[in-house]
């Protein structure tokens, strides 16, 4: 049996009875509210934990691209918040599906910020922009791009 990202063998048994889902999801920043970003990540890190909730949230100072994974009804509980969280605006739900294990498996919730000519170069790999149209992205693609970025992340 793996080793659970927590350290839990425990944890991993739950994993194979509940129902891994994963959530993407853009929006754009509401820039006439306050963020703290590592107050965000702080409590991010602390409530996913407790729910074994993992992921990658990619923001670049305008818009966020974010991949919640874990059980359903948590995931879901998490999403509905940020719908009505008034730092985001125009949130779209690219993606919503099972899933047979995690992407970001090790990460309560990995911030990657900004975009420098590392960033740059991944997102165009994969796209032929360096901005991503959340009506019209291929969820795969974009999954990777992610992955890639979490590369960055320390």
């Amino acid at each position: 049996m793996k080793r659970h990202p927590y350290g839990c063998q425990r944890a991993m048994l739950w994993e194979i009875v509940m129902n891994l889902f994963r959530i993407v999801y853009y929006s754009e920043r509401n820039h006439s509210t306050a963020l703290d970003l590592r107050t965000l990540i702080a409590t991010c890190h602390k409530n996913n934990t407790a729910r074994s909730i993992t992921g990658l949230l990619h923001f670049n100072g305008a818009y966020f691209i974010q991949v919640l994974e874990g059980a359903r009804a948590d995931v879901s509980d998490i999403y509905h918040r940020i719908a009505v969280d008034p730092r985001h605006i125009n949130v779209i739900l690219i993606s919503a599906t099972d899933a047979r294990e995690r992407i970001f498996p090790t990460w309560s919730m990995a911030l990657h910020e900004g975009v420098d000519e590392r960033s740059r170069e991944i997102f165009l790999r994969y796209f032929s922009k360096e901005r991503v149209d959340p009506e019209t992205v291929n969820v795969d693609s974009l999954l990777d791009v992610l992955q890639d970025l979490s590369s960055e992340v320390v």
